[in-house]
């Protein structure tokens, strides 16, 4: 075989390797959230706390940051509860469902396919935060994930637009956008960096407590493990 044959055999090994590597990092993935969803389902769906976010619920929204300190409780997503949602499912920016220009709306009631439409840049609720950040942002539920992440993770997991927002599809969505965030670094300041690509408030957590969490996010194997409504830190 001549050398411009093997390295092209070598080539097509090389990419027949990672083809198959890559096939079972999405079969691995797609078991995890399997059996998050699974697990979650089993539960009774919790209760909404008390009004404004209940006990150690920061006062704004996506971004506000609570005095952290030592890592706080329930890990990676006692992080987003202190930081983003105030641990609520059904919580818009600046907790705008209560009370506020959007009262009443439960995010955790509708379908991915109707906050396509809600969380849509030019619509009501895109403008609205436009008018109160200077720029366009759509969070949503406990995790606020954003119109576009939230479309993105829908489709990366499978998930029809007909699928309700329910407290498991968001934790399911959540953790899958945590260890894709932190499977595509290789370093702790990397994927640092990851997950404040993804979620605002991280951006205000001190890098020792980020990183214990990310450390038993991953001691978990990538999964969300039960916790509180209204979860704040210690």
């Amino acid at each position: 075989m001549s050398l411009s044959g093997l390295a092209g055999f070598a080539q097509g090994f090389g990419n027949a390797r990672q083809a198959i590597k890559d096939r079972k990092e999405r079969e691995a993935n797609n078991a995890r959230t399997d059996a998050l969803i699974s697990a979650l389902g089993a539960q009774p769906a919790p209760g909404y706390p008390a009004a404004n976010g209940g006990a150690g619920a920061p006062a704004g929204g996506v971004g506000t940051a609570p005095a952290l300190g030592a890592v706080p409780g329930n890990g990676l997503f006692g992080l987003i509860d202190a930081t983003e949602g105030g641990g609520r499912y059904d919580t818009l920016y600046g907790y705008a469902n209560n009370g506020g220009a959007f009262n009443g709306v439960d995010v955790s009631q509708m379908t991915l396919g109707e906050l396509y439409d809600f969380s849509s840049p030019s619509g009501p609720y895109g403008q609205w935060t436009k008018s109160q950040l200077g720029y366009v942002a759509t969070p949503m539920g406990r995790h606020q994930i954003v119109g576009r992440t939230l479309r993105a993770a829908a489709d990366g997991m499978g998930l029809s637009p007909d699928t309700k927002f329910t407290p498991q599809t968001q934790d399911a969505m959540a953790a899958y956008l945590a260890r894709n965030a932190i499977g595509r670094a290789k370093t702790p300041a990397g994927k640092r960096a990851a997950l404040r690509a993804e979620w605002e408030g991280f951006k205000n957590v001190p890098d020792s407590a980020l990183d214990a969490a990310i450390a038993d996010f991953e001691a978990n194997g990538g999964m969300i493990m039960p916790r509180p409504m209204g979860a704040g830190p210690r």
